[in-house]
């Protein structure tokens, strides 16, 4: 064995070391990886200048833009939060729904994922959380059902969240069109999983008839947004759409002079019209091309502005300590992420691991539809297939050797990565949704596990169709 294929094993070896720490719970994430970004740099050998300069300090900024983004996101879910905004709005669709239960889930489940395309965080689970379930086990559905279609709802929003769509476009260099393009379909054919768990969750004849109107709508749907795609990149080659600013800023004109007269009034009761704020960053990415960070700030004007009050001063500030508070453990985890990537792109690491994995990875379609739903639950656990985790910095690796596309491997972690997203028991959402329904994230586990893996087996599949792997 040569020294190259000897430092090769020797850091994949660190990966999977502190992997079983991570899986037995002896080590946080938080820790492990910076941990392993300076191990596999000391393996390869990596100068120590290089370490201090390139993995550390370089590293623990190179997602700066991503996590900039997070914390003007969650400053937002904290206003909602605040305001009662989310409130308003669930309780208003549950009043909607009736007291049908297929319904009444399907629609806080829709609500749910509305919600989770601007929120984040396990405060924003808490506080969605202990509205929507309430609701769902008053009307007879299971506790452990309820909490499977919460964290599906959350799933769903969270492929719409356009904060973590920077994280694809810096790891991955990937066009926001190229992101859409499979997020829109993919979260159809989610929807039609969902739909079908309920049905099955429900065992009852009468709602097959109310799933075949979903799966319609939902066919629907995917059928009017199939040009959306196409549109949103044409809109990607063009500058910042110029009648959005004059529209924007007539209308915080105008929301200023009602703050005014809200202000006066002494009014206490939010306007119908303050519920739209949840989706007022994502309509201005995607139909108006703005960038994130300007579109959530014009958010959080919106909301405070249409819902003042005259403490809203203090609950604006407030919200943006306490926005920035949630998120800085992900804030940790993205500096940490950003280390791994520039150790494991040090060419003193590539040079080493490049053999190893390049006559390891699929490159073919059914060998890439195959082996990635095999290997689907490495995904778990912050694990090689985790973005958020060590497959941080082995995605790198396999976007420089070349052998998949960045839109295959984009869709091959999103696929994979409802896994980890819905049933991971380590995640904060799934301890919290475990305990508050007083039973076991384990339990959620088996629930959750076999539809979060249809997904990612039909995910596979629609990677292939849209032609990403040949």
């Amino acid at each position: 064995m040569d020294t190259s294929s000897f430092i090769g094993i020797a850091c994949l070896s660190v990966f999977l070391c502190m992997a079983m720490l991570m899986y037995s719970r002896r080590i946080s994430a938080l820790l492990a990886l910076p941990i392993m970004a300076i191990l596999i740099a000391v393996i390869a050998g990596i100068s120590g200048k290089d370490i201090l300069t390139k993995v550390i300090s370089e590293g623990a900024v190179k997602l700066n833009n991503t996590y900039t983004t997070t914390m003007f996101g969650a400053m937002l879910a904290e206003l909602l939060n605040k305001q009662g905004i989310a409130k308003s709005l669930i309780r208003w669709v549950a009043e909607f729904a009736g007291d049908n239960p297929f319904w009444l889930a399907i629609v806080l489940t829709a609500v749910t994922t509305l919600l989770f395309s601007t929120l984040g965080g396990l405060g924003a689970v808490i506080m969605v959380g202990t509205i929507v379930l309430p609701v769902m086990l008053s009307l007879g559905i299971s506790s452990v059902t309820a909490g499977s279609l919460f964290l599906f709802g959350i799933s769903l929003g969270g492929m719409f969240n356009i904060a973590s769509w920077s994280l694809y476009k810096e790891v991955l260099g990937l066009q926001q069109a190229e992101i859409i393009q499979f997020v829109l379909p993919f979260s159809m054919i989610f929807s039609s999983i969902v739909v079908a768990f309920l049905l099955i969750e429900l065992r009852s004849r009468k709602n097959l008839k109310y799933g075949a109107i979903c799966l319609m709508l939902i066919g629907a749907a995917f059928y009017a947004l199939q040009q959306l795609p196409k549109d949103v990149s044409a809109n990607a080659e063009k500058a910042i759409d110029q009648y959005s600013l004059i529209v924007a800023g007539l209308s915080l004109l105008l929301l200023g002079a009602n703050a005014i007269a809200r202000h006066k009034q002494n009014a206490q009761q939010n306007p119908s019209w303050a519920l739209l704020t949840p989706i007022l960053p994502l309509v201005l990415v995607l139909f108006f091309n703005w960038p994130f960070i300007p579109a959530f700030m014009f958010g959080i004007t919106f909301c405070a502005l249409i819902t003042w009050k005259r403490n809203s001063i203090n609950v604006l500030t407030r919200s943006i300590i306490d926005g920035i508070t949630a998120v800085i453990p992900a804030v940790v985890l993205m500096m940490g992420i950003g280390m791994l990537i520039n150790s494991v792109s040090h060419e003193a690491v590539t040079h080493a691991i490049r053999p190893l994995l390049q006559s390891a990875i699929p490159t073919q379609p059914l060998p890439y539809v195959i082996v990635f739903t095999i290997i689907a639950p490495l995904a778990l656990y912050r694990g090689p297939l985790s973005l958020w985790g060590m497959g941080s910095g082995l995605v790198t690796i396999v976007k420089d050797l070349k052998t998949l596309t960045s839109p295959a491997i984009m869709s091959m972690l999103l696929s994979v990565g409802q896994l980890q997203g819905i049933c991971d028991p380590t995640n904060t959402a799934n301890i919290w949704i475990a305990t508050y329904l007083n039973t076991d994230t384990q339990v959620l586990l088996k629930k959750t596990i076999p539809y979060a893996w249809a997904a990612t087996i039909c995910g596979l599949l629609l990677s292939v169709s849209l032609g990403y792997v040949k």
